[in-house]
């Protein structure tokens, strides 16, 4: 799905997906990192800016990313599901691509294991 563009906005989320180690800071980054080898293993460029925001579910972080949201061809959000509709809502001129498989909304059983509530 990113194949035909070089200028992508990575963003992630400090919110569930950080719990759910699915999509904080240090995913985006590892994120990035493998795309851009993949990348340069085929010999093409790519340009991605790296940015998590605190939610993408409310417009105020949201619109941390308006300054320059408009440099890139592409967002590719590591949020949940409404996170990457609502960035998609507030940037409709743009491409917004999940990253992520939002599955259900749950709870935290113990470290690493959730327990569905609501299905996403």
């Amino acid at each position: 799905m990113l194949k035909p563009y070089k200028k992508v906005l990575l963003l992630g989320c400090n919110e569930c997906v950080t719990v759910c180690a699915a999509g904080g800071e240090r995913e985006v980054g590892v994120l990035a990192s493998e795309l851009r080898l993949a990348r340069a293993k085929d010999g093409q460029e790519i340009e991605i800016k790296e940015q998590t925001l605190e939610r993408q579910c409310d417009h105020e972080y949201i619109d941390q990313v308006r300054p320059f949201v408009g440099d890139y061809e592409v967002i590719l959000s590591m949020a949940c599901g409404a996170g990457i509709q609502y960035v998609a809502e507030k940037y409709r001129t743009k491409s917004v691509f999940p990253a992520v498989n939002t599955t259900f909304l749950g709870v935290t059983l113990e470290q690493g294991v959730w327990s569905e509530r609501c299905q996403g």
